[in-house]
Order: C-alpha cells, then structure tokens, then sequence
C-alpha cells in the first residue's frame, strides 16, 4: 500500500486527508474536527461519526456509525480496537480484506492521535463537565476491479503517480455549481448552488483544494479514472 497524506488548520477546525490502495481498491480518507485546542483533558469525549462511500455512488453510503463517544484518555490507549469494532461491519463488502480495514483503522488512528493530545495534569474535579470533540471520517473507495476491466495491468499500477504540474494547472477549471444536491467527490461536502467549483476536462467537479491536492497524489479523476500528463522520468 502506498500512503501519503495532507493535514491544513482553520481557526480551531482541523482535518487531515491520506490517501491509501491495495488490490481491491484505491481510497482517502478525510478526518475533520473542532475544538478550542489541541491539548485535551483526559475525560473529554471524542465523538465520532463514520461514512463509508463509493465513488461512483456518492450520495449513499456503504458503511454509516454516527455518534459514537469515547473519552480522549481511553481513544490513546485504545483507539485500534475502538476503530475496529465501529468499522466491523465492512468485512462483508468484497473490497475490504482485514487487511485493508486495518491500514484504515491505523490511518485513523495515527490521525487523530497526531492532531490531539491528553494533558494527564488537566482539571478532574467531579464538577468538571468534559467537553465533546465531534471527529468526523470520511472513506471515499473506488473499485480497481472496474478499472482494471477497461485497463492493462501496467497502467493499473500507474494509477497512484501523480499529474505533472503543468497538467494540473492548465487542466483544472474554475466554474459554478448550476444544480442543488451536487458533492464533491475527494470529500464528499456538498457545494452550494452558485457556488465556485472546478472541473476536470471529464467534466466532473470538486473544490479546487480537494483536486489539487488528489492530482499530486494521482493522475487520474477521482470518478472516471480519465488521465492527466504524468512525468517522463
């Protein structure tokens, strides 16, 4: 498996994105959470909220757990097996070996311990009201299988190289969302009509954020696999 990933902080907002594939499927996975800091006391609660989507059906997810807490001090000390048992499920898709269930549950987990950290020496009174951090993660998979049917094995093993530079720039589009209801694919956020998006020459659209930082990890789109210049070298 081939992993790279990007974090970015908004005010107290922050979100990480890693990119993943194995036989079966290529994903990322996007984690996003609020709170006031970064340093949390040990009985505070991460709450989160998991959905699992196919590319090529965004709109309905395969995989959905909302509103599950655990205290902060307990997800450092065991957040693989929480994230295991919440994800469980995804053992009967065809796409998930446990394999690939685990490199999603240590993506997570390293993600979330990366962003937050437990100070031991924090108020414990039993009037200390501990606040909730909500975690939201999203999976976005696409089937190498329905690739690989359109596809020669040597351009599958192509499809995580990144576009060149020149091909992001000149091949990404600035334009406006003309219908309600329409997500961006990378991470599955809706876009308000009239809102600013950007296009690949496929004609399918996301933020420009999202895309870039998709191009820099892969060549292709993100739903219909069409392909962008790649490097020589």
């Amino acid at each position: 498996m081939d992993l790279s990933g990007e974090s970015t902080r908004s005010g107290y907002s922050y979100s990480r994105t890693t990119f993943g594939m194995n036989e079966r499927m290529s994903y990322n996975i996007s984690i996003s959470a609020s709170n006031e800091t970064t340093t949390l006391n040990p009985a505070a609660i991460l709450r989160f909220t998991i959905k699992v989507f196919l590319r090529n059906e965004p709109r309905i997810p395969i995989h959905y757990r909302s509103s599950t807490p655990i205290p902060s001090q307990t997800f450092f000390q065991e957040g693989l097996c929480f994230l295991r048992t919440l994800l469980s499920s995804l053992s009967s898709h065809r796409l998930f070996s446990a394999e690939a269930i685990e490199d999603i549950v240590e993506s997570v987990a390293f993600e979330v311990r990366d962003i937050f950290q437990v100070d031991d020496a924090g108020p414990s009174s039993s009037e200390y009201q501990p606040p909730e951090i909500p975690v939201c993660v999203v999976i976005n998979v696409a089937d190498n299988s329905m690739l690989a049917a359109r596809q020669d094995p040597a351009a599958l093993t192509l499809r995580m190289v990144p576009a060149t530079t020149e091909a992001i720039e000149t091949s990404v589009k600035k334009s406006t969302v003309v219908e309600s209801g329409c997500y961006c694919s990378v991470c599955l956020e809706e876009v308000v009509v009239n809102g600013e998006c950007y296009t690949l020459p496929c004609n399918h659209f996301f933020h420009k954020k999202c895309i870039v930082r998709w191009l820099y990890t892969s060549h292709t789109c993100p739903l219909c696999r069409y392909p962008l210049p790649v490097s020589k070298e």
